[in-house]
């Protein structure tokens, strides 16, 4: 699978899907060097973001100067809100969150979709302190004490 269009034809159209690509023994994702993206070495890394997003889909970014306990903190984040039951997570349902920052749902246009996307996700939206902390679920303002 060296290029895009072999790629797409092995998930898609021999219909082997992500789980293919995985069952095919792939060991490793493309890892980009986002340190190199202010010197000279800027043109080659954007292709590189090009390239890996354009094939796979997606890769890895290394040096990209967010702290691992950040990092550690938002997936555990994640976790606790995704973790909740349903009724609690409906809230921020798109189309009747009570805050314009959270917007949860599994697919940014189920409606169009020919099969449902096998993803959730929730967009928290940031303007400042006080106002996430008002409007983002509460199990997601530990956030704030990592960022401090």
């Amino acid at each position: 699978m060296d290029d895009e269009s072999s790629l797409f034809n092995f998930v898609v159209r021999d219909g082997n899907g992500v789980k293919g690509i995985v069952d095919s023994g792939i060991s490793k994702i493309p890892p980009i060097d986002l340190s190199k993206l202010d010197g000279p070495e800027h043109d080659e890394v954007a292709n590189q973001i090009v390239r890996a997003a354009e094939t796979l889909g997606f890769f890895q970014v290394v040096n990209h100067g967010v702290p691992i306990q950040l990092l550690d903190t938002l997936k555990q984040t994640a976790h606790n809100f995704f973790g909740l039951p349903a009724e609690r997570k409906a809230v921020y349902r798109k189309e009747v969150s009570p805050s314009p920052l959270v917007k949860y749902g599994t697919s940014f246009v189920p409606e169009k979709e020919k099969a449902l996307e096998w993803k959730d996700y929730i967009s928290m939206a940031y303007t400042n302190e006080n106002e996430a902390l008002q409007q983002w679920p509460g199990c997601c303002s530990s956030i704030f004490e990592d960022v401090a």
